[in-house]
């Protein structure tokens, strides 16, 4: 009886899936923007390498309307709020990079993951941004998965929420580690066209993988490797900080120190002042995660239980765990 009932709410819960996806994938194909934007409207966001990573593995952002202060690349921070009591916000006048490396193994060898994180202020909500996603303190992850011989195969991204989850095998990817059907020809992620694979960036040209984010959404629209002639050309430029990930534990709070994290309670793991009200609304009661789309911790320093999923299939979220990075590539279809 049980397997029978949680069979027909798997069925109602992929027919419900597939009707929004669906519905949201629409409306976002007709209000994407094109992957080009002019270059004054454009600023380029320079991370430095980290020790003893070579500087092509390392990405590089270009900002639509960069001018906004929602959509600059900020600095998790942490301050007095109007009652006096404790306010996590994201500074947009501090550009920061948020890095760790972590080392996982399959049946199949040892491989590296170089982690990327960052921030924004807000996904904002209006009458005129009428956004999902619309919070506070959001960000991005891009995960840059290297094989035993340090070679770039495969670049995952996903918003820290566990959304918009999207794969870039490099050139470097062999055949028989993909999933089945991974698509020849550029592939759609939720409204956008994003390459299916990529070449290496190289140390001879100073070549990086350039990640383009949207106004609003920071969604990725576009993937492309440039050289460093392409990037002069983009007269905006904004060297960012680089910190470690640990440091997102310990933002300076008057004479302490305090987590981005709540560290206690249901919401532990989960970034502080960072409720998702339209997600909450829409897909809460039948994803069957009151916390729906609130951004996570990732990282070796995260000690929740707070599973990073990246399917909404309730039955799935153990299997498709970020957190769990081969049993999560596994889930998805790759067979490193």
């Amino acid at each position: 009886m049980f397997n029978k009932n949680l069979s027909s709410l798997r069925r109602l819960q992929n027919h419900l899936t597939a009707l929004f996806v669906t519905a949201w994938a629409l409306f976002l194909a007709s209000c994407a923007h094109s992957p080009v934007a002019p270059l004054d409207q454009t600023s380029l966001y320079l991370s430095p390498a980290p020790a003893s990573i070579a500087a092509e593995n390392t990405p590089i952002f270009l900002i639509k309307q960069a001018t906004q202060p929602f959509n600059k690349i900020g600095g998790p921070s942490a301050g007095t709020g109007s009652n006096n009591d404790l306010k996590i916000f994201v500074d947009p006048e501090k550009p920061t990079v948020f890095f760790e490396t972590q080392v996982f193994n399959t049946k199949k060898g040892q491989y590296t993951n170089l982690i990327y994180r960052i921030h924004f202020q807000e996904v904002p909500l209006g009458w005129t941004s009428l956004n999902l996603t619309a919070g506070r303190n959001p960000g991005l992850l891009f995960i840059y998965t290297l094989d035993e011989a340090g070679t770039l195969i495969l670049v995952t991204t996903v918003h820290t929420c566990g959304c918009y989850l999207a794969f870039f095998p490099t050139e470097a990817m062999p055949r028989q580690f993909l999933p089945r059907t991974w698509p020849t020809e550029p592939q759609s992620v939720y409204g956008y066209t994003l390459p299916s694979s990529l070449k290496i960036p190289r140390e001879k040209s100073d070549s990086r993988i350039a990640f383009t984010l949207e106004s609003e959404t920071h969604r990725i629209s576009d993937v492309t490797v440039t050289d460093s002639t392409t990037r002069q050309a983009i007269p905006h430029q904004v060297k960012t900080h680089l910190k470690p990930m640990l440091d997102l534990y310990y933002l300076p709070y008057q004479n302490k120190t305090v987590s981005f994290f709540e560290t206690e309670g249901s919401r532990q793991g989960y970034v502080k002042n960072n409720t998702k009200i339209l997600e909450r609304l829409f897909i809460s009661w039948w994803a069957f995660d009151l916390q729906v789309g609130e951004d996570k911790a990732y990282s070796s320093h995260d000690t929740s239980d707070t599973i990073f999923y990246t399917s909404l299939k309730f039955w799935a979220r153990k299997a498709s765990d970020l957190k769990n990075f081969p049993e999560f590539l596994d889930y998805w279809g790759w067979h490193l």
